[in-house]
């Protein structure tokens, strides 16, 4: 564990106050603040450079970490962006570029895994003096705050740093924990011991040291006993026999002697073993009266509820339809309820209201875990949420078999008399789940952004689907949260500031929490405090869209942020879903049709419409049609965000390009048949992969166009913005025999008036001539 950081760059001192914590989850500080990192690969960039300061990590090597199955072409422009993200975020000296790649700039004192590696090269470097040695593996080892990079989701790391830091740890851990011993503190460490073989099963020499340190405290027979447990462990889980050292361990326990250091030093008393009764040579376990039957164990494992739930009517009457009868058995043997929506809809809030106003209706209990099928880490395997469930219901440890399907054959016998509620919270999808459902007399209840319809395929599950409140509830839930009186002082601004965090419960509690930060301490505003009621503060604040997302945050938790909730999803996708979650969030209008939106992806019609179904299941995107889909405010600017920071602008433009040229020949070939007898000069013929919709009817075509009528009148204003004059100056004239046919004036002059503009922009006469010939009538 040397540490081999050469000195950083004279550039690298304006830079010299960062701090970077990586031994727990990754954290940056700057003097005495904490820099706010997004979640995402802007995290697994940084990871990778962190991981070697000072040093060149290739473009390549970055690319294979960040985007490996994405093509290089598209990643390297992502990699560029990332870059800049991440220097605007810390420090432009700071992320340097260097030939073939980047180097992070930074001193030893600026990291702690630098730190720890010195502290622990100057512990080895202390001789035999124990003490000194014992200071510094101290300080070392308190620079770890949980499992290293805790909040990056990167395979990179889970493979090949995760797990060397750790080991790493341990054995500074173990080297630290010998020196303790020698100095006899065997009673003190037990405690540290039991946690650490907990923690960490399959490492043999904190079991080694823990049989040691119960052994000298005199314990023998809780020595034994984890002796036969680390036995068990390594055969059944390894098929392995204990090594030598343990062996020989074991010996000295039952010979009474002296035990030997782990470190192989000279044995040390044994801390009052002589006044203890000899131990046979096998271990014999307390016997139990096969007659005597322990109570059932009553698990009651539910996480607290939301003082401030509101609404949800219907769907908490669903559930109530599917509860057992009063005073007897279901009628049905067992339910299965799949509570779906976006990140932030409630789910987990709806589901834990409802299992505790419930509980009373399953007499044997409630059992509970987080999947963590979208968030920081892993998602949680089957197996393990088994074995919690098993020791929950009182199953002995050693009766738990180590295999996926013996687990769940057991889990199912467990309950087969018992009335449970069991609740599955935040499932990745149908694979993770099935392992777990009971087989009679229990209801299922899970929560899961996917709609998880092979559940209600092969389980017969009921699909209870989330969307955003109501305007009533919205309002309902922050009168719940600031009092009735500040809302009801405020009622249009507090049904727009609803509007502005598209009336998802997150970002509703985020605001309402914004609030009590503007109103100073205790939330306390009105006269008395100089203050007034700060509803207007906030949605001014929200009102700018490039800064909405960061002011719908909390600081210090990332889990209550609606940008990291959405990147759990995000994050999850595959590449091509990914892409084109980036690229829907640059359509202008409220909503999209499958033939749009195959044009501003790029892909045919087949491949869109089920990339837009994958995003559907995920709660990405709501579906308000057969073939319509929308995002809510909120997701739409977080897919605008990561277009902008992981497209390059070349690819949104031309993505633009294409959509807003269709959108011009469609409506083109839709006002032909509306209007036949109107004499337009056509447009120039479509590019390839903007082909128009071909009308087989005139009412056809004036469906579309009703239809499409939002976005149209988007198209013409994102026209403009984008430098598309030509665009957008002559949809406006195409649309005329529309707005003329149905009367919509506020459309036809908004629409001309930025038509208008744009040939004045352009340069040309005809098209400005053109408008003013349009607009005329509506005058």
């Amino acid at each position: 564990m040397r540490s081999s950081v050469s000195a950083p760059p004279a550039e690298a001192a304006v830079c010299k106050d960062f701090d970077f914590r990586v031994l727990g989850p990754l954290e940056v500080g700057h003097g005495k603040r904490l820099v706010q990192l997004p979640t995402g690969r802007l995290r697994v960039l940084l990871s990778c450079l962190v991981m070697s300061p000072n040093e060149v990590v290739s473009s390549d090597t970055l690319i294979d970490r960040l985007w490996a199955d994405t093509p290089v072409e598209r990643a390297r422009g992502a990699l560029h962006t990332c870059v800049r993200r991440l220097r605007r975020l810390l420090c432009p000296e700071l992320v340097q570029t260097r030939p073939g790649g980047y180097a992070l700039a930074v001193s030893v004192d600026g990291v702690d895994l630098l730190r720890f590696r010195d502290l622990v090269r100057r512990a080895e470097a202390a001789g035999d003096d124990s003490g000194q040695k014992l200071v510094l593996l101290r300080e070392a080892l308190a620079l770890r705050r949980g499992d290293p990079f805790a909040d990056v989701a990167s395979p990179w790391l889970d493979r090949e740093v995760v797990p060397r830091l750790n080991e790493e740890w341990l054995s500074a851990q173990m080297c630290r924990i010998d020196l303790e011993l020698a100095a006899g503190r065997h009673h003190e460490l037990i405690p540290e011991l039991r946690e650490l073989t907990a923690a960490h099963p399959l490492h043999e020499a904190s079991w080694q040291r823990l049989i040691l340190a119960l052994h000298r405290c005199g314990r023998r027979a809780e020595a034994l006993e984890a002796y036969q447990q680390v036995l068990s462990v390594l055969r059944d889980e390894l098929a392995l026999d204990p090594s030598d050292e343990l062996r020989e361990l074991l010996r000295s326990i039952l010979d009474g002697g002296a035990a030997p250091s782990p470190s192989g030093g000279a044995p040390a008393p044994a801390g009052g073993a002589g006044e203890q009764e000899p131990v046979a040579a096998t271990i014999v376990r307390p016997t139990v009266d096969p007659h005597v039957q322990s109570p059932p164990i009553r698990p009651q494992q539910l996480p607290p509820g939301i003082p401030s739930f509101t609404g949800r009517t219907e769907e908490l009457a669903t559930l109530d339809g599917l509860l057992p009868a009063q005073g007897g058995q279901s009628a049905r043997k067992s339910a299965i309820a799949v509570v779906d929506g976006a990140a932030g809809a409630g789910k987990t809030t709806l589901a834990v209201h409802w299992a505790h106003r419930v509980r009373d209706r399953f007499p044997d209990g409630q059992l509970y875990a987080d999947l963590r099928g979208y968030g920081m880490g892993a998602p949680v395997e089957p197996t393990a949420v088994l074995e919690m469930f098993l020791q929950a219901l009182g199953v002995p440890a050693q009766q738990i078999p180590p295999e996926l399907d013996g687990r769940s054959a057991l889990l199912r016998s467990t309950l087969a008399d018992r009335r449970v509620l069991v609740l599955l919270d935040n499932a990745r999808d149908s694979a993770q789940v099935r392992p777990l459902l009971p087989g009679s007399h229990c209801l299922v209840l899970v929560t899961s952004r996917r709609q998880l319809r092979g559940l209600s395929v092969r389980q017969g599950a009921y699909r209870i689907s989330l969307d955003c409140l109501s305007v009533e509830e919205s309002v309902t839930l922050l009168a719940g949260v600031l009092g009735e009186d500040r809302i009801a002082a405020e009622p249009d601004t507090a049904a727009q500031l609803a509007g502005l965090c598209a009336h998802m419960p997150l970002a509703l509690a985020l605001a309402a929490e914004r609030i009590q930060l503007l109103s100073g301490p205790g939330g306390r505003t009105g006269p008395g405090t100089g203050r007034s009621v700060p509803l207007h503060d906030l949605v001014a604040e929200l009102a700018v869209e490039r800064n909405r997302l960061d002011v719908l945050s909390v600081g210090d938790d990332e889990t209550a942020a609606v940008r990291g909730v959405f990147s759990w999803s995000y994050d999850a996708l595959d590449a091509a879903t990914a892409g084109a979650f980036r690229v829907l969030g640059l359509h202008p209008g409220p909503d999209i049709g499958t033939e749009a939106a195959a044009v501003l992806i790029g892909a045919g019609a087949d491949r869109t419409r089920r990339l837009l179904e994958g995003l559907a299941d995920r709660g990405l995107l709501e579906r308000t049609s057969r073939y319509r889909y929308r995002f809510h405010d909120l997701m739409r600017l977080y897919a605008a965000e990561l277009a902008e920071a992981e497209e390059s602008e070349r690819t949104r433009l031309a993505a633009l390009h294409r959509v807003l040229s269709w959108y011009m020949h469609t409506s083109y070939a839709a006002v032909r048949i509306l209007n036949p007898g109107h004499q337009h000069r056509p447009p120039d013929p479509p590019e390839e992969g903007c082909e128009p919709v071909a009308f087989s009817s005139y009412e056809e075509a004036l469906r579309w166009c009703e239809t499409e009528r939002a976005n149209l009148m988007a198209a013409v204003r994102l026209a403009f913005e984008v430098g598309e004059y030509t665009i957008a100056w002559r949809l406006p004239t195409v649309l005329w025999g529309f707005f003329n046919l149905r009367k919509h004036w506020g459309d036809w002059i908004g629409s001309h008036r930025v038509g208008l503009v744009s040939p004045r922009a352009q340069g040309g006469r005809y098209g400005g001539a053109s408008v003013l010939t349009g607009i005329a009538p509506a005058r």
